[in-house]
């Protein structure tokens, strides 16, 4: 697949939505603190709408309610999929902007997850 994509010009979900036409799962994840704390640069709100806009444009339906997944007993985040795995949206418990680097086993088992097909661990 050869794409030329101008960044600036073309949003992030509208590269998300692209993916998904040309049949490549994606996977949009998003930081979650609390509702007092939420990220200037990317707000959680937002994001939430915008993917569950994209999902309905692409006629993708739910196919994995909004449910908590867990790391290890603990709450690791929120996760909702639509389609068959084709869009998949969850969030990191306790994460920062960039949560990688503040929420690394929860990122990593996000991660793995996805790359792996997986469902995240529910109770």
């Amino acid at each position: 697949m050869n794409m030329l994509i101008s960044l600036g010009v073309v949003s992030s979900l509208g590269v998300v939505s692209s993916l998904v036409k040309f049949g490549i799962r994606a996977l949009v994840y998003s930081f979650f603190l609390s509702k007092e704390d939420q990220d200037s640069v990317i707000p959680f709100i937002r994001t939430w709408t915008l993917i569950n806009e994209s999902a309905k444009e692409l006629g993708l339906n739910t196919t994995v309610p909004y449910r908590a997944w867990l790391e290890g007993k603990q709450v690791g985040g929120w996760t909702k999929v639509y389609g068959n795995t084709q869009l998949s949206f969850a969030s990191v418990r306790g994460a920062s902007h960039q949560a990688p680097a503040t929420q690394l086993e929860r990122s990593l088992l996000l991660f793995k997850a996805f790359l792996g097909g997986q469902p995240l661990p529910e109770a």
